[in-house]
């Protein structure tokens, strides 16, 4: 009994992999074809290979132009947030002081909050700001949505670390902000890997926010620009296709780099939490 127990958790780990891979195969099957062949055969593979589809999905959607929006949002998010929830995780789990648990439970109740619920104060907070149109408004959203579960996470990681560290650096006369630069981050990177890729996802593949407060298609994310190829009448699925091939790649591209060092992180995350 004890040796089927493995056969069945790879036969049940081969099953959940299929059901996440065979649709996107056959995404990126149906991105090669032409209308017809999309809506008639959806499960066959291409008779015919149309490269076109990629190249004028890339001109006629101004892909190019949203990928470098997007790009410029989920890099400013991530480099904010890995900043500011550092130093704020490096408070909350160094340094006691009145209100110490107090913000630390603010944080978690940003947990519990789905930022979306508040997306009309926020339009109006945007606009008082004159920032509506701007992605430095949907920067602002990212960073902050991110903020809690970051510094939740990087809280318990900080604290994990032997404080007999810090406390050698600071009589051989160390400053806090040298002990957090040259130690503590140092020793915390494979959980800041984590917050980076998790945030990145989130900011790459949002679509509400930026629906919500842009609407200069020269401001526009990719996550929005793929929306064009979907008419009142009709979708154009052989444009809409390619550009979702092409908005997917970068986001995994990122996890493949980063996957050996996430799936470690959260292994140890969960015991340490």
């Amino acid at each position: 009994m004890q040796a089927k127990r493995p056969v069945i958790s790879y036969l049940l780990l081969i099953l959940c992999a299929l059901v996440i891979v065979l649709p996107l195969l056959d995404l990126v099957s149906l991105s090669f074809k032409d209308l017809p062949g999309i809506v008639g055969h959806p499960f066959s593979l291409p008779e015919k290979i149309y490269w076109s589809n990629y190249a004028t999905a890339w001109s006629d959607g101004r892909l190019g132009r949203f990928l470098i929006n997007t790009a410029i949002v989920s890099v400013v998010s991530v480099a904010v947030i890995i900043l500011f929830s550092s130093m704020a995780a490096y408070a909350i789990a160094r340094f006691q002081f009145i209100g110490n648990q107090l913000i630390y439970l603010g944080f978690l109740a940003g947990l519990a909050l789905p930022i979306q619920m508040i997306a009309v104060p926020l339009f109006i907070l945007m606009r008082q700001l004159n920032l509506l149109d701007n992605l430095i408004s949907v920067i602002l959203v990212y960073s902050a949505s991110g903020m809690s579960f970051s510094v939740f996470l990087l809280v318990n990681f900080i604290r994990s670390v032997p404080k007999d560290i810090e406390d050698s650096a600071l009589i051989d006369g160390a400053g806090y902000f040298h002990v957090f630069y040259r130690i503590i981050l140092p020793l915390i990177r494979p959980s800041l890997t984590t917050v980076a890729l998790l945030n990145f996802v989130s900011a790459w593949n949002g679509l509400f926010f930026p629906l919500v407060l842009l609407s200069n298609p020269d401001h526009m994310t990719v996550a929005v620009g793929v929306l064009s190829f979907i008419g009142q009448y009709a979708t154009q699925w052989n444009l809409l296709l390619p550009s979702l091939v092409i908005v997917m790649l970068p986001t995994l591209f990122v996890f493949i780099f980063a996957s050996r060092q996430f799936i470690r992180n959260m292994t140890a995350g969960a015991v340490k939490l």
